[in-house]
């Protein structure tokens, strides 16, 4: 799933911009909810205390609208 939802980001926002997790639900047919727990894992947030990859950047507007940018490096 990971590996998929990686390569959709690539294709979708190219540059590094960044993406609607509901943009990206319907084009992978699976649910939000589901995409934020994949996407945690690859962002550098700490899971059972270990930090991720930092592959990506999850964002929350002040709407709730959540967002998601493909980084070029992992943050370190």
């Amino acid at each position: 799933m990971q590996a998929e939802l990686l390569q959709v980001l690539r294709e979708l926002a190219p540059a590094g911009e960044t993406v609607a997790l509901t943009r990206l639900a319907k084009r992978l047919d699976e649910r939000v909810s589901v995409l934020l727990r994949e996407l945690t894992a690859l962002s550098d947030a700490r899971v059972g205390g270990v930090p991720g990859p930092g592959l990506v950047q999850l964002a929350c507007d002040d709407a709730g609208r959540w967002t998601v940018r493909l980084l070029a490096q992992p943050v370190q």
